[in-house]
């Protein structure tokens, strides 16, 4: 995040909710340099699981997130 002239906070992306959808797209935006927050109603997390299933494309997102941690896609 920066300050403005005033002190205020500014971001270039809040993602609300950290949920699967939320946690991969904070994981690509810091993987591009993105300035962002990420921001849930709850204060923590829970041990009971938030969402039944991961969909296809998320997991595509991150096996693309791990290959290019891993030095770039073929």
């Amino acid at each position: 995040m920066r300050r403005d002239d005033h002190g205020c906070e500014h971001t270039d992306v809040l993602i609300d909710g950290a949920v699967p959808t939320g946690l991969v797209l904070a994981i690509a935006l810091q993987q591009a340099g993105v300035k962002h927050v990420l921001i849930d109603k709850l204060a923590r997390g829970q041990n009971a699981r938030r969402a039944a299933v991961i969909r296809a494309h998320t997991l595509e997102v991150l096996d693309a997130s791990q290959a290019l941690a891993e030095g770039g896609l073929q």
